[in-house]
């Protein structure tokens, strides 16, 4: 099956984008899958995957745009190989993911102050969101892209099915970010009321931009932090680090962000050192809720 280019054909026929009629491109590609086949299965010696299903599944986790090559060379293939396994409901593959992540699943819910009976219920609920299909949602496994290790991507999982398990049954009042970010932080304070209103698509364009220049972990810190209600423990247990590394983090992504907001804003609205100091002291008393909407319209 490695031989020709029956690799090559399995996989580029299932990108989103054809690319196999461009000249001269993915001339390595085939010696390339080769090897992340051979690489998996030394990895996960009692799975047999056939290349028929495995490489569709890889080729269909390749962003649109990206070249394959570029792409595959930042995945996780090993670990996707055991994920499609598990994906396509094979016994060996769910009970390799058992005997590999069960423990360290219990390890995260036991954390979470829970009692064994609560992290026995959480652990199931994971189970079934990642491997049952319910005819509503797929699997959450396939969601799976390879962009770090398997095991820190179990983990958030598992967190925020503990969180949404805590939660049931508590009724929580919480005004949308949509109408708490249109309160003025400071009553009475007309100057912000002008400033919002004259400022507010120019902010929402800086800040956009902001974001967009943070890294990977630090948009998944922010989303950890701000969307799931993870506190500093508990994110310092999905990157193995202490707390206190954590508020670091957060620290200098908060200052970050606020720089590149300011950058930006200061280039396009020319506005006076005094209503430009307005603008930041309205920016940052907000800071949270913004990051909190922009998270949500990324998918957050």
């Amino acid at each position: 099956m490695a031989g020709g280019p029956i690799l090559v054909d399995l996989f580029l026929s299932n990108l989103a984008v054809d690319t196999r009629e461009r000249p001269g491109r993915h001339q390595n590609l085939e010696a390339l899958l080769s090897k992340i086949l051979q690489a998996a299965r030394t990895s996960w010696p009692r799975l047999s995957m056939n290349p028929e299903v495995f490489l569709p599944y890889l080729a269909r986790i390749i962003p649109d745009g990206a070249e394959p090559e570029d792409a595959l060379g930042r995945m996780m293939t090993a670990d996707l190989y055991l994920t499609c396994g598990c994906a396509c409901g094979d016994p060996e593959a769910l009970a390799t993911f058992e005997r590999i992540y069960s423990r360290e699943i219990t390890g995260v819910l036991s954390r979470m102050n829970m009692s064994s009976a609560s992290v026995e219920d959480v652990k199931q609920l994971v189970y079934k969101k990642l491997f049952v299909d319910d005819g509503v949602r797929e699997k959450k496994i396939v969601q799976y892209s390879g962009e770090g290790e398997l095991g820190s991507w179990i983990r958030v999982v598992a967190m925020r099915e503990a969180l949404n398990y805590l939660r049931k049954g508590v009724r929580e009042c919480r005004m949308e970010d949509e109408v708490l970010a249109d309160q003025v932080p400071v009553a009475d304070d007309q100057e912000l009321v002008y400033l919002k209103v004259m400022y507010r698509q120019a902010f929402k364009q800086a800040f956009q931009q902001a974001l967009g220049s943070l890294s990977s972990r630090e948009r998944n810190i922010l989303r950890h932090h701000l969307l799931d209600g993870l506190n500093f423990d508990q994110v310092g247990v999905i990157y193995d680090v202490h707390r206190a590394t954590v508020s670091r983090w957060m620290s200098k992504v908060r200052k970050k962000l606020l720089s590149q907001t300011r950058r930006v804003l200061t280039l396009e609205l020319g506005v006076s050192r005094k209503e430009f100091d307005s603008v930041m002291r309205l920016i940052e008393s907000q800071l949270d809720v913004s990051i909190r909407r922009f998270l949500k319209g990324k998918g957050g």
